[in-house]
């Protein structure tokens, strides 16, 4: 199989499967208690791509960008409970502590 049949048919794969949840849940009301848990799969899976980073082989652990950066999130999540501003705040004081460092 060429390189280039191999990338369109995991292409059409990954579209076809996101495409089955997409029209096959287009007329249906999705239940408020799963409205509510999606909420937290944004947090969740930050929280687990970071704590998979410090906690692999390679992990050097938390640094001083590091710990501005979560400290920064953390205000400004409790503050604002906005996850776009929160992931933008916490980004910014990483790369502002770890630029000066």
């Amino acid at each position: 199989m060429s390189d280039l049949a191999a990338v369109l048919l995991v292409g059409l794969g990954t579209f076809a499967s996101r495409a089955v949840f997409i029209l096959g849940l287009a007329n249906r009301r999705i239940p408020a208690r799963v409205l509510q848990a999606l909420e937290y799969v944004g947090p969740a899976t930050l929280a687990a791509l970071v704590a998979s980073l410090l906690t692999s082989e390679g992990g050097s652990g938390i640094g001083w960008p590091e710990a501005a950066g979560l400290a920064a999130a953390v205000a400004c999540g409790l503050r604002t409970r906005n996850l776009t501003v929160i992931l933008v705040v916490g980004m910014a004081a990483y790369w502002v502590v770890g630029a000066a460092a």
